[in-house]
């Protein structure tokens, strides 16, 4: 059995080349790792345009196919063994094209024993872990489950990043801490050990109001075939704002699929973020047990304030054994965050219910994205000639002669989208 994989190595995903046959423009393209729902596009592999390798693996199912941005009925999932004896997933296009776009939604990689749909954040781990060579133990990355063990993700793995960098990326938007083995939310919680005046040789503390921010625009739902984000959200502090002004940050949370998790774990970013802190620095005896980044700490000596502190690193010297660690505890409470505006990239296949009117020649067009909220500011281009921009309930006008016509809708830090109309 080949030995495991350093954190270091690269994910052990094969190319287009590796396959007996291959498009040659799609040699160097690596074949994706799908886990939960996503969209990506996929891997031609044949020389008529008509099979597009969708997943490196057997798949749950396939919700939707886009070709040129155009849903399409016209397609076939198949899964079955390559000439190597590779199990893949293959989309068969009844009408091969050797030019169009094509994008696939998946339902990704199943658990190889229960058969579900791997979604969560520690089963996605686990797995990534297992297809690395690593036999861990069932209870390995139990604070994911506790922690965030309902939370949806939908993520694409299709180039050679490290192992340590494809679990940050599963792991580390959601504000969680991490090691080999395990990992926890980044906030107080049980204590495991207090720090007072018997357990500790030196301490100090340092106020930190570095890096505060008290309103945030959060992007999450990311589409791997169009290489942006199909969701986002604007969310304040308005408590924090008045005491420390406007401070805006940015939170992605690619992986994150539903707004509903997009919105739980950017409040808690952002209720961190919103919020001045004490770091604390201790030398701590050795004997008050085992001690780990991300853990809980009860600080109770009078050099320093006293609360609930997250531990942010801990180092041991077996010489000395003492533990050098710091620590975070906040200097106030956690503000109130609101969710202040949300928006969904419209979706190609709602395009009958934009609405459409037309008077004197002119065609007047409602932009609507697909929870039907107005997108205002939109760049609305006809035909590929002229572009104007929405008005505030998402309008925009164009003299157009009547017939069939092509709407290009553009938002920023979203993918276009391309709209067939008849006015």
């Amino acid at each position: 059995m080949a030995a495991p994989l350093l954190y270091s190595d690269p994910l052990p995903l094969r190319r287009a080349s590796d396959l007996p046959q291959y498009r040659a423009d799609a040699a160097d393209r690596y074949l994706p790792w799908v886990f939960g729902r996503a969209t990506l596009a996929p891997v031609p592999i044949d020389l008529t345009g008509a099979e597009w390798l969708v997943a490196d693996h057997p798949i749950a199912g396939v919700d939707r196919v886009t070709v040129a941005g155009k849903p399409t009925q016209g397609w076939q999932l198949v899964q079955r063994l390559d000439a190597t004896g590779r199990p893949i997933a293959v989309v068969r296009l009844a009408q091969p094209t050797l030019t169009d776009p094509v994008a696939v939604t998946v339902a990704g990689r199943r658990h190889p024993e229960t058969g579900a749909v791997l979604a969560t954040p520690a089963a996605i781990v686990r797995e990534l872990m297992r297809l690395c060579g690593h036999n861990e133990p069932r209870d390995a990355w139990a604070g994911m489950d506790e922690h965030y063990g309902q939370t949806a993700l939908g993520i694409v793995f299709a180039d050679a990043q490290p192992l340590r960098q494809a679990i940050a990326a599963v792991v580390e938007p959601l504000h969680a801490m991490w090691r080999p083995g395990w990992a926890m939310r980044r906030a107080p919680g049980q204590p495991v050990a207090t720090l007072d005046l018997s357990s500790v040789e030196t301490i100090s503390a340092r106020a930190e109001t570095q890096g505060l921010r008290t309103a945030a625009r959060v992007t999450y739902a990311h589409d791997w075939a169009a290489g942006a984000p199909r969701g986002s959200m604007q969310i304040a502090a308005p408590t924090a704002q008045q005491r420390w002004g406007d401070l805006p940050m940015e939170i992605s949370l690619p992986a994150v699929r539903l707004a509903r998790d997009a919105l739980a774990i950017s409040t808690l970013v952002l209720g961190y973020a919103g919020r001045a802190r004490w770091i604390v620095s201790a030398e701590v005896k050795q004997s008050i047990g085992t001690l780990r980044e991300g853990q809980t700490v009860l600080l109770a000596h009078p050099h320093v304030p006293q609360g609930l502190a997250v531990l942010a690193s801990v180092s041991l010297s077996r010489e000395t054994a003492m533990y050098t660690v710091t620590a975070e505890i906040f200097a106030t409470a956690a503000p109130r965050v609101e969710l202040v505006r949300r928006g969904t990239a419209m979706d190609a296949a709602a395009a009958d219910a934009q609405p459409v009117t037309y008077r004197d020649g002119v065609a007047t067009f409602t932009i609507q994205d697909d929870a039907g909220q107005p997108m205002a500011g939109a760049a609305v281009t006809l035909d590929g000639l002229y572009t104007a921009n929405t008005d505030a309930s998402g309008k925009v006008q164009f003299r157009t002669p009547r017939g069939a016509h092509t709407l290009t809708v553009r938002m920023p830090g979203f993918a276009d989208i391309t709209l067939e109309v008849v006015v």
